[in-house]
């Protein structure tokens, strides 16, 4: 993993080496602005307008450096033709696609799953299973991981580095598995210096234009900021209304050393779910470009230090900032971070995820900020130390309980290590003989969600020692999944002021809708049907929010319908929903009803129910 900032003086262990080449001067550092990339959250399926969308960042002269794709709040149930059609284009046009990963605060705000738990583990399983859906579904397009509603604190009470921990053990999985991917982490705050390695990215600011003017309140920016490497800095602001508030925006994100930045003027209640006009885009690329500054000087050649079987630290000469605002890491020809300024102390980054008794090869480049980059440093090669002697013991069979019709949860017994000074580090599980999950060596049990219904699986676990060797693999467990009809129990009832909706949802889904036609006439609002019965949807409950049809009839637009919170409770998959009926104007007094779940790609609905009320 990455290592934290902490600017320890290390005077007596730090390099003496000199810069190859003269530093720039004051007067370079100080002529530099800051060169910015424009990473785009872009929340649109790629079809109808959606796809108008993703083709105007792909023809565009100038386009955006980054792209979150993000098909149902995650990498949906399975591969997506839509997306799988435009996700190459965009990587293949220069645009980095980043995939959309959930990780609900690891259910430490009471964020629960998609299986309904807050335990932090069971949201370890699930981010670490739409890792992995990011990569089978479209494989080389994906070129790292957004990890939203990101935790700022440190951990319980700001005590230790808890919580920090589960975001550098989430960047740690993806950088293993995909070396030279690129992850993001996105808390909408400027979080706690705690949080600076936790991913490549940090978003510190989510908001809109209105509190990025002043950054009070929740958004005061920590003071770790100022000095950071701006390449690791994003802000993220809505609600820019013009061009000339562009223009004062994209000069205080300078102003603020966010090296990455998008502004939008659309609004709540999802103000990701457009691209802004040709115009604007192109205003906001040309304005985030970079001037000035100076190629900096090579920097001196690094060092290993604490050379383990699977990581080590790499140290050099710091250069004087702010001359130089951070370095480019790379091992071999692939580029696996960067790192800010350390100076005056030796500018470390810690290496993960490599193999027992293996050569490496390092370079460093060095960069100003206008985005000038050095030439790179002479190649530091290094071999890592031996696995262990012993091999951990074979960990027990796995034992299957809770099995549903997407998920299973698997426990076994502990694995032992002999080798003195050695212990588990991780298990690993195993479906149908690929690798699913990686959970701590103090953990031995996991939930497996993202299976088919109706299907007979294997699964099998190993245990790895803190150097990497393996156990050998454990019997099997055969699991088949329960095949129960995806939604059940769909009602609707009224009072003289208010309607509630109820049904039971069998499975995990990413949305739950209650579809409503208010005027029972399928020709108006937004057509829908379950193939025996449609409607013409007037409102939509999708979660926790109603929203009302808007625009054209065959778009899918929908404005939030303010001072109404429908959900009621949702334990179990058994949802219940309450509208007051003033909120839902309409001509008739009969209302059709269809419930929907979707994760993306699957779409199920309920029989038609009808609502009468006076």
């Amino acid at each position: 993993m990455l290592k934290s900032r902490w600017r320890e003086l290390l005077a007596a262990t730090l390099l003496t080496v000199p810069l190859l080449a003269a530093t720039p001067t004051a007067a370079d550092a100080a002529a530099a602005t800051l060169d910015q990339q424009v990473v785009v959250p872009a929340y649109f399926l790629p079809s109808g307008k959606g796809l108008e969308y993703w083709n105007q960042m792909l023809t565009a002269a100038s386009k955006p450096a980054m792209a979150i794709a993000n098909v149902a709040n995650g990498p949906g149930g399975a591969s997506s033709p839509a997306w799988a059609g435009m996700l190459p284009q965009a990587h293949n046009a220069g645009i980095k696609v980043i995939g959309y990963v959930d990780t609900g605060y690891f259910g430490t705000t009471g964020q629960t799953t998609r299986l309904g738990s807050t335990s932090i583990e069971d949201w370890r399983t699930q981010i670490q299973s739409d890792v992995n859906k990011w990569y089978a579904y479209y494989g080389s397009s994906i070129d790292g991981i957004f990890f939203d509603q990101a935790q700022y604190h440190c951990g319980p009470g700001d005590v230790g580095q808890t919580w920090a921990d589960l975001y550098r053990d989430s960047t740690a999985y993806v950088k293993k598995y995909h070396p030279g991917a690129t992850t993001i982490a996105n808390p909408g705050v400027s979080p706690y210096a705690c949080y600076q390695d936790t991913a490549d990215i940090l978003v510190t600011f989510e908001g809109p234009y209105s509190k990025y003017l002043t950054r009070d309140g929740d958004y005061v920016p920590q003071a770790w900021e100022a000095a950071y490497d701006p390449q690791r800095i994003w802000h993220l602001i809505y609600d820019v209304p013009d061009t000339t508030a562009l223009a004062t925006v994209m000069a205080k994100a300078k102003a603020n050393n966010a090296g990455r930045v998008y502004a939008t003027d659309d609004v709540l209640a999802n103000p990701w779910d457009n691209l802004p006009g040709s115009a604007y885009m192109s205003a906001q690329i040309t304005a985030a470009k970079g001037t000035g500054g100076a190629v900096p000087a090579t920097p001196a050649k690094p060092t290993a230090g604490q050379v383990k079987a699977d990581s080590l630290r790499l140290s050099w000469t710091s250069a004087a900032y702010p001359g130089v605002v951070g370095y480019d890491i790379y091992q071999g020809s692939t580029k696996i971070g960067t790192e800010a300024n350390f100076t005056p102390s030796a500018t470390t980054f810690d290496v993960g995820g490599l193999s027992a008794a293996t050569a490496y090869s390092f370079t460093i480049k060095a960069r100003d900020a206008a985005g000038n980059v050095s030439a790179a440093s002479t190649a530091l090669s290094v071999t890592t130390a031996a696995a262990s002697a012993t091999a951990p013991t074979k960990p027990g069979t796995p034992v299957a309980s809770n099995v549903g019709p997407t998920s299973a949860k698997l426990t076994w017994t502990a694995s032992t290590d002999p080798d003195s000074g050695d212990g588990i580090g991780s298990y690993e599980v195993y479906r149908n003989g690929v690798r699913e999950l990686t959970v701590p060596g103090t953990v031995t049990s996991a939930t497996v969600g993202g299976l088919a219904m109706a299907t007979s699986y294997s699964f099998t676990v190993l245990a790895r020692d803190t150097t990497g060797r393996a156990s050998a693999q454990t019997a099997a467990v055969a699991v088949t999944t329960t095949n129960p009809a995806p939604i059940t129990g769909a009602t609707a009832s009224a009072t003289a002021t208010t309607a509630s909706y109820t049904a039971q949802f069998n499975l995990p889904y990413t949305s739950y809708h209650v579809f409503i036609d208010t005027d029972a006439n399928y020709q108006t609002g937004w057509s829908i049907g379950n193939g025996t019965s449609y409607i013409g949807a007037d409102y939509m409950i999708e979660n926790s929010t109603l929203y009302q049809k808007t625009g054209a009839a065959g778009e899918f637009t929908w404005t939030a319908v303010t001072g109404v919170n429908p959900l009621v409770s949702s334990a179990g998959g058994l949802y219940k929903w309450s509208v007051p009926l003033s909120s839902l104007t309409g001509v008739g007094t009969t209302h059709n009803i269809l419930f929907h779940g979707t994760d993306g790609t699957r779409n199920d609905y309920s029989n038609l129910v009808t609502l009468t009320h006076s």
